[in-house]
């Protein structure tokens, strides 16, 4: 068997223990599930980017905030179907990330964050709260979005909206993957190579930045919009600004050049207060401890722990091909 098939094996494998081992869990720890398999969707979107076209973006919770919002009012205050009301707030999230891009373009660096800062805290302290838009925020009253049905399935249970955000997140992933792999793929890696470089080859690093700001919020804004039916309720403290640090933070841990890094930091981020409180430690002292690991992380592995030990596995594989006399480098070299 070829080493892309054992991949592919491999990741089949994965995959089905993914989805079948929660069958055998509590509701909570199935709910728990779920989170992470949402903020999945939220590292992804900082993958594209962050990782695909170096922009930085501390206002991901905010697109996020857009989606759940969005359906939330359509669905308990419009009364809306969720299939309806999912695509309209993904679409609204799209939109906002463009905009924000629009200011974006020609920013970089600290100036970028300190606009997706902006962003971030004028979602906070002036577009959710009570009074200035209770049509889209709800008011002093959260919204309560209700799980919906699908093909006459209702999503009610723990276990089957489970398996529904884990679908979602598997074709998220295909779709990035395949943009990653494809011409989408190098164009992006120019333009976060060098703009002037891909300008002068004819790209437009204009629309190709826009795109990737729409897309990145899309992402995030339909993970908001999962993890508000998720909750069946819809309030500001769940899209900060601080979640949005937190949550580039471990992508920045785990590595946003690489696809793999949206699960590990969404494990990270949903299990590890979980397993301090198991450990009679307080659940916040979780954030110090992730600036720590941040801090130990860019001095001594800053491409990210999922990136490190992938390639220490690769490496790895070759040291062990080459000992065996296996090693295609070393069998083309000795032709």
């Amino acid at each position: 068997m070829s080493g892309a098939a054992r991949s592919r094996v491999g990741l089949a494998v994965v995959v089905a223990a993914v989805a079948l081992l929660p069958a055998l869990e509590s509701d909570f720890q199935r709910g728990l599930d779920s989170d992470a398999v949402i903020i999945a969707l939220l590292v992804l979107s900082v993958v594209v980017l962050t990782g695909f076209v170096g922009q930085i973006s501390f206002c991901q919770y905010s697109f996020a905030a857009i989606g759940a919002f969005t359906v939330g009012a359509l669905m308990d205050g419009h009364g809306w179907s969720f299939w309806l009301a999912l695509p309209v707030g993904v679409a609204a999230a799209v939109l906002t990330g463009v905009l924000v891009g629009i200011p974006a373009l020609r920013l970089s660096g600290l100036l970028l964050a300190v606009l997706t800062i902006a962003v971030a805290l004028f979602t906070d302290r002036f577009l959710l709260v009570t009074g200035t838009w209770d049509g889209f925020s709800g008011g002093a009253v959260p919204w309560h979005p209700e799980r919906p049905s699908l093909l006459g399935a209702p999503l009610t249970g723990s276990y089957a909206y489970y398996l529904f955000v884990l679908a979602i997140l598997c074709a998220a992933i295909l779709v990035v993957w395949n943009l990653r792999t494809g011409k989408t793929g190098r164009v992006l890696r120019a333009v976060r190579d060098s703009e002037l470089a891909a300008a002068t080859v004819g790209l437009d690093v204009t629309a190709w930045k826009l795109a990737a700001f729409g897309l990145s919020a899309g992402l995030a804004g339909l993970a908001g919009a999962l993890l508000a039916v998720r909750i069946g309720s819809v309030s500001p403290g769940s899209y900060d600004f601080l979640h949005s640090v937190q949550l580039t933070a471990l992508a920045t841990v785990m590595g946003v050049s690489t696809i793999a890094s949206a699960p590990a930091a969404a494990v990270g981020t949903v299990f590890g207060p979980e397993l301090l409180s198991g450990i009679s430690v307080s659940s916040t002292w979780f954030p110090l401890l992730i600036g720590g690991t941040l801090i130990v992380q860019l001095v001594l592995v800053p491409e990210g722990a999922v990136v490190r030990t992938r390639n220490d596995i690769a490496r790895l594989s070759r040291l062990l091909s080459a000992r065996r006399g296996r090693d295609p480098a070393v069998a083309g070299a000795s032709r």
